[in-house]
This record gives C-alpha cells, sequence and structure tokens, in this order.
C-alpha cells in the first residue's frame, strides 16, 4: 500500500519542479549523448582506401533516443575499438581475416565476420530492452541496407 503523505508529496509545488528539472536534465543528456561529427556520406568520401591487404568495417548504432544512456564499448577481437553512440558510426581499417565483435552490458552479446581485402563490411548495433540495463547487439548488416541507415548518422566524436 502507498503512503497517503507520500502521494500528497508528490504534488506539492516543489517536487512538480523538481520532476520538470528531472525531465529537462534526462533530455539534455540524451542530446549531448549523440555523435555530433560530420555524415556519414561527407565523412566516407574524404577517407583515404585501405591498404590493399585490409578492408573496412564500419559500425554504427541508428537508433538516438532508445537507450541513450547505455553506450557500451565495442570490442573487435579482444580490444576496444570505439563506443556504441546513439545516432553515430566509426570505422575500423584491418588485415583480411576472421574478426569477433563484442558489446557488454547485462550480457556480452556477439556477433562474426569475415573480412576480405579491400571489402566494407557493415555491424548494426542494435539496442534491446534488458532487465536492469539495455542490450547493445551487435549483428553484420547487409551493404544496401547499412549505406542507406548509415546517410542519416554522424561520426562519433
Amino acid at each position: 500500500m502507498v503512503c497517503p503523505k507520500f502521494l500528497i508529496a508528490l504534488n506539492q509545488p516543489k517536487t512538480r519542479h523538481m520532476k520538470k528539472l528531472l525531465l529537462l536534465l534526462i533530455t539534455v543528456t540524451c542530446l549531448i549523448s549523440c555523435a555530433s561529427g560530420p555524415k556519414f556520406s561527407d565523412y566516407a568520401n574524404r577517407l583515404p582506401r585501405p591498404k590493399e591487404s585490409d578492408g573496412r568495417i564500419w559500425f554504427y548504432r541508428p537508433q538516438r533516443i532508445l537507450g541513450a544512456a547505455v553506450q557500451p564499448p565495442v570490442v573487435l577481437n579482444g580490444r576496444k575499438i570505439g563506443t556504441a553512440q546513439p545516432g553515430g558510426f566509426f570505422y575500423a581499417d584491418r588485415p583480411a581475416g576472421n574478426y569477433e565483435v563484442e558489446c557488454t552490458t547485462e550480457w556480452t552479446h556477439k556477433c562474426h565476420l569475415t573480412l576480405a581485402p579491400q571489402s566494407n563490411r557493415y555491424v548494426r548495433l542494435n539496442m534491446m530492452p534488458g532487465l536492469f540495463v539495455g542490450h547493445v547487439v551487435p549483428i553484420e548488416a547487409d551493404a544496401s541496407d547499412a549505406v542507406k541507415e548509415l546517410q542519416e548518422l554522424h561520426a562519433n566524436d
């Protein structure tokens, strides 16, 4: 049973102002935490090609609001290479070979991909609800779908 004094306290002017302030703080945090660099089309066109023996892996998280505070590291073959920022992307040039991508919040989620020389691979970082904290699940994406989604995203800072 809820204490009547608690219900009365929630409707007091001070408490209503605190609720508004908390909502404003959450909104500002979400906006600040989103990627804010150049858009993909501008950014990708200015990059040099990878070395002859390397390929390029693009990582992107299209969701901007859902789970904005959840930004786990993105790990490639055991090394942190970036962060899953909402509305953002980043890339890694790596030698041809097999790779494991993982993101960890409450649990670790992984995907595997094979990179060929001078190829592009795309890893979509999907936000999923969790028990206490949301999960970022890396999934290899189809190139045509990924490039469409990347057009509206910004480079991670």
